[in-house]
């Protein structure tokens, strides 16, 4: 998006907790569901029981450390601050899906 646009800093958020947000964590739980060698209703079972918690949480979390690392954070460091935040979100999300 170009840095032009007068809400370029909250179409960019936006575009990244209404849709990226919502897609990798679905993909966070297929993923594990797989690794994990557990069947199809396994999958369906942790959906229904701990998505749309994990989403809320998502939202939570990553939103304020998504505007801080688009808008202050130099561009060579923001794959570095992602991950630590990630480091920690990982975690919660493993103690969720138990």
């Amino acid at each position: 998006m170009p840095t032009t646009d007068p809400f370029c800093i909250v179409k960019r958020l936006l575009l990244d907790r209404l849709i990226f947000a919502p897609g990798f964590l679905l993909l966070f739980y297929l993923v594990m569901n797989i690794l994990e060698a557990k069947g199809w209703e396994d999958f369906e079972r942790k959906m229904r029981r701990s998505y749309w918690t994990a989403l809320k949480m998502n939202w939570k979390v990553w939103t304020p450390f998504t505007f801080i690392n688009i808008n202050f954070v130099p561009v060579q460091f923001r794959v570095l601050f992602a991950n630590m935040i990630a480091l920690f979100w990982y975690a919660y999300l493993a103690t969720v899906r138990k």
